[in-house]
């Protein structure tokens, strides 16, 4: 498999493409792709032994749920008195 190589800072972990120049700095250190991007090379068997391990498990009581306390509200009938009526109802066509 022909790896690509890279350049890693020493100082604080850039990377950088390969470059003869670079490669020569005391500084700098030539790496493999697959180490200086690990992240590519994750098996799916480490994937799912990293998703195992960063599970949450679950601590102390579960939680209740919460109490529905909405009540339902009758309407209201619709009363008019008939004095109401009446002085309403002057004027118009019988």
């Amino acid at each position: 498999m022909n790896q690509t190589m890279w350049i890693r800072v020493k100082r604080d972990g850039f990377i950088f493409p390969y470059d003869d120049i670079l490669a020569k700095n005391p500084s700098c250190e030539v790496v493999t792709e697959q180490v200086a991007f690990p992240h590519k090379f994750i098996t799916p068997e480490v994937k799912e032994a990293i998703a195992k391990h960063t599970e949450k498990p679950t601590r102390g009581r579960p939680r209740k749920a919460p109490l529905d306390l909405s009540t339902p509200v009758p309407e209201t009938p619709v009363y008019n008195p008939p004095e109401l009526a009446a002085d309403a109802a002057k004027g118009l066509p019988t």
